[in-house]
C-alpha cells in the first residue's frame, strides 16, 4: 500500500504499518460485527415469518420389465418416467384434486407456492420427493399426507408399465426450515466486520498526516535523534532564552492545555 505526500512523494506502508492500522481499528470491527449480528438475529427471530417443511418420498415402480424397459437403458427409463411424473403432479389439475381432498382450504395457486417437487442428486433412481412448506408443522404434514393419498390414484392411469408408490411418509417438523437464524447472524456479523475493515483502511489511506517517526525520516531525509511522547494533561515547555540560569522564571514557561 502506498500513501502520497504532496505531488511527487510516495511513502510505502509496510506490513507492520498495516498490522498497526488493523489493530487500531479492531474494536470498531468487533463492534460492527456485534451490532450487525444482533440486528440480523433479532430480525430473523422476531420479524421474518417461520416456515416449516414436511417431505414425502415417492417411487415410480416398474410393473412390466419387458418391452420398453429393455428398449431403453435403466438410466434413461428411470429419468424419463420420474420427470414425467413430476410434470404431471406439478399441474393445476392435480392441485385442484389435492385442494378438494383438503376441503378447499387452499387454492391451487396457494398450493403451487407451498409444494416443491425435486429429484435426488442421483438421477439414476426412480425416487423423487415432494416438500411442502407451511406456517405450521401440522399443516405441512397434513398437506403432505393428502398428497401421498391423492397422487398414486391420479397417476394410476398414466400407463400400464409403471405405478406410483410411497417410499417414506411425511413427518412433523420439530424446528422451522426457515429462516436460518444462525446462518443469517453469522453472515451479518462477518459483513459488519468486513465493512468496518474497509472503512478503517480507506480512512487510513486518505489520511496524509505523519504518524510514525520512520515516516519523518523517510520524507525529510534527516535522522530523528529523539521523540517526546504526548502523555496528555498539562505540558511544561522549556524555553531557552539565554538569560542567566539562576533565574528559573525566565527559563520555564508553563502552558496548560
Amino acid at each position: 500500500m502506498d500513501k502520497k505526500y504532496g505531488k511527487n512523494e510516495v511513502y510505502e506502508i509496510s506490513l507492520k504499518d498495516i498490522f498497526k492500522t488493523f489493530k487500531k481499528g479492531l474494536w470498531l470491527m468487533i463492534a460492527c460485527a456485534i451490532v450487525f449480528g444482533s440486528i440480523a438475529f433479532a430480525f430473523s427471530s422476531l420479524v421474518i415469518p417461520k416456515t416449516y417443511s414436511s417431505t414425502v418420498k415417492l417411487y415410480v415402480k416398474t410393473n412390466n420389465m419387458e418391452g420398453g424397459y429393455q428398449a431403453l437403458s435403466a438410466f434413461n427409463f428411470a429419468a424419463n418416467k420420474v420427470n414425467t411424473y413430476i410434470e404431471m403432479l406439478d399441474t393445476n389439475k392435480f392441485r385442484d384434486k389435492l385442494s378438494d381432498n383438503l376441503d378447499n382450504k387452499y387454492t391451487s395457486g396457494q398450493l403451487e407456492k407451498m409444494i416443491n417437487f425435486s429429484r435426488s442428486d442421483d438421477t439414476d433412481t426412480e425416487v423423487f420427493s415432494a416438500t411442502i412448506k407451511a406456517s405450521s408443522p401440522t399443516e405441512a404434514k397434513i398437506i403432505a399426507d393428502s398428497l401421498a393419498d391423492v397422487a398414486p390414484g391420479i397417476m394410476s392411469g398414466l400407463d400400464d408399465d409403471t405405478e406410483l408408490k410411497i417410499v417414506d411418509n411425511a413427518t412433523i417438523a420439530t424446528k422451522p426450515s426457515s429462516p436460518n437464524v444462525t446462518r443469517n447472524t453469522l453472515v451479518a456479523a462477518v459483513t459488519g466486520f468486513l465493512l468496518a475493515l474497509i472503512i478503517v483502511f480507506i480512512r487510513e489511506a486518505l489520511d496524509n498526516k505523519v504518524k510514525f517517526n520512520s515516516e519523518e525520516t523517510d520524507l525529510l531525509g534527516i535522522p530523528i535523534l529523539s521523540a517526546i511522547p504526548d502523555f496528555g494533561g498539562d505540558r511544561i515547555l522549556l524555553n531557552i532564552t539565554g538569560t542567566p540560569a539562576n533565574n528559573p522564571a525566565n527559563n520555564v514557561e508553563s502552558e496548560a492545555e
